[in-house]
């Protein structure tokens, strides 16, 4: 009997002692930050929307894009940006940072505080930008000429050339011999 008092103190003393030297909790969520934009390639010169999302998370939004800025805050912003003309099939980036303040609390034997502190999260997606002449193959427009699929198109010329010289050449022997 007395060894079970002493083990139900024990544990009762390490549950109190558990309970109130926890560390820091965090008490909010860090936010997971999402980019939409319709479709990821436009035509370079035109204009594309974004919406950039945090959850439930509250954040000072700083979105950039090639070098131009939008703020604005809460869960989520949204806006639309210019894209320079491109000459080939070009990969640009935007970028969404979300500042959040994040509480934490501490608990001991003699207090409890909580603390508030800024954090941040961000997220970038690609954009690709496409020539306004429909040009998606990365700019390799090689004026007209038929596709290189995987090899020189010389030596089929070549070869062509040698066997119509071959088959011009039998045909006018074989007319010699016949008459």
């Amino acid at each position: 009997m007395r060894n079970a008092i002493r083990l139900a103190t024990a544990a009762a003393l390490a549950a109190t002692f558990t309970l109130f030297m926890g560390g820091a909790a965090q008490a909010y969520p860090d936010p997971t930050i999402t980019i939409s934009i319709p479709g990821n390639e436009i035509i370079g010169g035109d204009t594309f929307d974004f919406t950039a999302s945090s959850g439930d998370v509250d954040c000072d939004w700083t979105v950039t894009y090639g070098g131009a800025q939008q703020t604005g805050s809460g869960t989520s912003i949204s806006g639309t940006y210019d894209t320079p003309a491109v000459s080939k099939r070009t990969a640009t980036t935007i970028t969404a940072v979300c500042e959040y303040q994040t509480a934490t609390s501490s608990a001991s034997a003699a207090a409890t505080a909580e603390v508030s502190a800024a954090d941040t999260a961000s997220a970038s997606a690609t954009v690709y930008l496409l020539p306004r002449g429909g040009d998606t193959d990365g700019g390799s427009d090689d004026n007209g000429a038929l596709p290189d699929t995987g090899g020189s198109n010389l030596w089929i010329v070549i070869v062509g050339a040698a066997l119509l010289v071959v088959g011009a050449a039998a045909l006018a022997l074989s007319r010699r011999r016949s008459h």
